[in-house]
């Protein structure tokens, strides 16, 4: 619905306008003297003048509103990364693979770890440390080295 307020708002204005100018229209079609005619028109004009200022004000109140709203998402947004940052920073611990509880497919995520050699990692457990994968010969050294700062061997 707040999306729609300043649409709906700017509907509302043109409608006025149009009103007016239809107003405008129809006193020159009528048969009065030239000046009741004049005056006429006149009224009419600064009536759908005023209506037209009093809806954009409103429409610039609104937008102002909208705008306000607008800076506090995106306020709220950049603190939600800022936060989700910050625990990333200490909860470093959480994000890596433990290799005597995680799945063959959470080991399989690791860089350069296929589906078999995640089983052959899974079937070998329990690991006192992360590199008994390189002494037990399940990995080589190099890919030991991509995937270490990614894995633990909780007990």
């Amino acid at each position: 619905m707040k999306k729609q307020f300043v649409p709906r708002r700017l509907l509302e204005i043109a409608a006025i306008c149009a009103l007016g100018v239809l107003a405008i229209a129809l006193i020159g079609c009528t048969d009065h003297s030239t000046s009741q005619n004049d005056q006429e028109i006149r009224q009419k004009s600064a009536e759908a003048t005023r209506q037209v200022q009093k809806g954009a004000k409103q429409l610039a109140a609104g937008t102002k509103v909208a705008a306000a709203r607008a800076v506090d998402g995106v306020n709220a947004v950049a603190q939600g990364v800022k936060d989700g940052v910050s625990s990333n920073k200490q909860d470093e611990s959480s994000d890596l693979v433990d290799i005597n509880s995680a799945s063959t497919a959470s080991i399989a995520m690791l860089p350069g770890i296929s589906i078999s050699k995640a089983h052959d990692i899974v079937k070998g457990r329990p690991y006192r440390s992360p590199h008994a994968l390189v002494h037990r010969g399940l990995l080589t050294q190099e890919q030991y080295d991509r995937i270490a700062t990614k894995i633990t061997a909780k007990q």
